[in-house]
């Protein structure tokens, strides 16, 4: 350990800005920044020199390596009662998670300890250099604890050294608790996501339920959904059917494909993935490529082709189409939290509603519209980007066509057996070759 007794505020100037008078002393930056100084609530003028001073912000930023990851204590956690940082003792800590943003860390996530010892719980925030580490932050608790077992010596008995960290203590700090969405959503003006990403019951007036919806024939395409009713624009789409979701989480993915390469015997993954490509939702909300398979009535909802989509995120799903996209260069945020900030407080705490349950209605539907979606908010991986537009582009001008023979074969693979086994598979057959022949009409 290199451990030093010095002003780490002027050390970082000095080493990591433009014109600081050590910048040529080559040191390497670091992976981590642990910063436990002053309490933001302290009302001296150092905190406001540690807490409001972009240009330390900024030389800690370019101290990190690209996947660095930097923790700070923030003080005493917030009560529900309390106001919005800005407004009282807290101030500080509104200043610095704003300039967290600034600096140009991608990922931010704020969460409470109650082992500190001090009185009340501790608040601490963690900010990743690069979006990618979400990965990390929202590791389920089995890899968590798969990382502990690796990474930490156990004591002489096999036990952990740990005391009060393991993998279910993480799953905690990946939830922001109740005291810190009240505070964050207290602020003037409130934040968009606090209007849609509190529960469902904050749009009970502004909802469109499943019943509103059919499933008919839509000619090519097999089936779509179609409105029962007039829908206004801005209305919350069938939010009693996000529970239907079937998630596929970025490292479940992976290990589906390390099974498939190292073991032949996992071939029939494969379908899994295909399914994946062509019925799921893909967003990066997690930090890397991910999959959402809607099982309810959702799921019938085709592309809408040239910007005819009627639903999705409004200035998300209706800014790019296939027809726009850039073949070369996936938008940068496409499939992440898009709210022009990384402070996510309400969206952290219901990103199961966020990632599943979060389509409106862009613009007034009339009863008898189909439904439509920009399909092209369904892919967030740069490395088949071009392909996925491509295809798109191909769906929409008539020179290829969805092949949605390719769920028939899936559902063919995937049936239990029951019965005997001669008229089961006759059985199987049939309806394989009657779900292909109707899906090609």
């Amino acid at each position: 350990a290199d451990v030093r007794y010095e002003d780490a505020l002027a050390w970082f100037m000095d080493r990591f800005t433009e014109d600081g008078s050590k910048k040529d002393a080559g040191d390497d930056p670091f992976d981590v920044i642990v910063m436990d100084a002053l309490d933001p609530q302290d009302n001296v003028p150092f905190a406001k020199a540690l807490y409001d001073n972009i240009d330390f912000l900024r030389a800690l930023y370019d101290g990190m390596t690209d996947n660095g990851v930097i923790v700070m204590q923030l003080g005493e956690s917030p009560a529900h009662t309390d106001p919005a940082d800005s407004f009282g003792i807290d101030e500080n800590r509104a200043v610095i998670t704003k300039l967290i943003n600034e600096v140009g860390f991608e990922s931010m996530h704020i969460y409470e300890e109650s082992h500190s010892g001090f009185g009340y719980p501790w608040s601490y925030l963690v900010a990743f250099k690069s979006y990618s580490n979400r990965v990390n932050w929202y590791l389920t608790e089995a890899e968590v604890e798969i990382h502990i077992h690796d990474r930490i010596l156990p004591d002489e008995e096999g036990k952990s050294t740990l005391k009060y960290f393991d993998g279910a203590t993480m799953a905690s700090y990946q939830v922001p608790h109740k005291g810190f969405e009240n505070v964050f959503c207290r602020q003037v003006p409130m934040p968009e996501e606090c209007t849609y990403y509190r529960g469902y019951h904050v749009r009970d007036d502004y909802t469109a339920p499943a019943t509103s919806f059919e499933v008919k024939p839509s000619g090519e395409k097999g089936f779509g959904l179609y409105a029962k009713v007039d829908i206004p624009a801005g209305y919350l789409l069938a939010p009693e059917e996000s529970w239907k979701t079937v998630k596929f989480h970025p490292t479940t993915f992976e290990v589906m494909e390390e099974l498939v390469e190292a073991f032949p015997a996992a071939e029939e993954l494969n379908d899994i993935s295909v399914g994946l490509h062509w019925y799921g939702c893909q967003n990066r909300v997690h930090g890397a490529p991910e999959y959402v398979i809607d099982t309810g009535i959702m799921t019938f909802v085709n592309h809408g082709c040239d910007g005819s989509a009627n639903m999705g995120e409004i200035g998300v799903d209706d800014v790019v189409t296939e027809m726009t996209a850039d073949v070369a260069a996936m938008p940068r945020t496409h499939g992440r939290i898009s709210e022009g900030s990384i402070h996510h407080v309400a969206v952290d705490r219901h990103l199961n509603q966020f990632i599943s349950g979060g389509d409106y209605s862009m613009r007034d539907i009339k009863a008898g519209e189909e439904m439509l979606n920009n399909y092209l908010g369904f892919s967030s991986d740069a490395e088949n980007w071009e392909n996925y537009v491509k295809q798109l582009r191909g769906w929409c001008t008539g020179t290829t066509k969805k092949k949605k023979e390719l769920l028939c074969l899936l559902l063919f693979r995937s049936l239990p057996f029951a019965g005997d086994p001669v008229d089961w598979e006759d059985d199987v057959k049939e309806s394989l070759r009657q779900c292909m022949a109707m899906t090609k009409k």
